[in-house]
């Protein structure tokens, strides 16, 4: 009876070092580059030490692998909690889905680790890294297919588009903007979403204009971005 409590309390013990750990990373990699810092000083502002940071990832690879990893499961849910239900067509649904993923990148790491982030999913030195990206990409490619397959429910996207076929499509347009968008310092936020209007319009995604005088809905016609 007594093995059970030990065991709860060494598993708390565990999650709350390997949350110390993140935290930490966290806080070096935003302010030094992951280039500048140490599995030591992470380990140092952790309160653990660097044999426990090694055990519990191995090197500071793994451990800015887990940072991004932590980041995904926010993106999923904060996806899941204000995308939902929330479009009135692909192109408008393709403009919250960056707007969203462009916040959330920069909420957690600033553009130059992301650089670090990309380039190690496609150099294929840590397949971890790749593999991360392609289990997030599938489940980022699920939320786009749920919300097109509720606009084809709802009329307002034709039901004999392929869904998943269509989802994925968007993804991919959207990446495009958002390395773009991570790739250089001079592209803000506004400017990748303006491009993405540029390429919804150019692949006719977005419902269009209605005609004057006609008022959709709620009394106001939705705005549009100007090229």
């Amino acid at each position: 009876m007594t093995d059970k409590p030990r065991t709860g309390l060494r598993e708390r013990q565990k999650e709350d070092r390997r949350a110390r750990i993140i935290a930490a990373a966290r806080q070096l990699f935003l302010k030094a580059g992951p280039e500048n810092i140490t599995i030591e000083a992470i380990a140092e502002i952790a309160g653990v030490s660097s044999v426990t940071v090694h055990n519990y990832y191995g090197t500071k690879s793994g451990v800015l692998l887990a940072l991004v990893a932590e980041s995904d499961r926010e993106l999923l849910y904060t996806m899941r909690h204000d995308l939902l239900g929330k479009s009135r067509d692909p192109g408008d649904l393709l403009m919250h889905f960056l707007s969203i993923v462009c916040t959330h990148a920069l909420k957690h790491l600033d553009k130059v680790i992301w650089r670090q982030v990309i380039a190690a999913s496609v150099n294929g030195q840590d397949p971890r890294f790749g593999k991360l990206y392609h289990d997030l990409d599938r489940r980022l490619v699920g939320v786009l297919v749920e919300e097109i397959r509720r606009l084809q429910a709802s009329g307002l996207w034709p039901a004999e588009s392929d869904a998943t076929q269509l989802g994925w499509a968007l993804f991919n347009i959207q990446n495009a903007r958002f390395i773009e968008f991570i790739s250089s310092d001079h592209i803000d936020q506004a400017t990748a979403l303006r491009h993405l209007r540029n390429d919804i319009r150019a692949l006719m995604l977005e419902k269009p204009p209605l005609p004057t005088g006609d008022v959709p809905t709620g009394g106001v016609l939705p705005d549009r971005c100007h090229p």
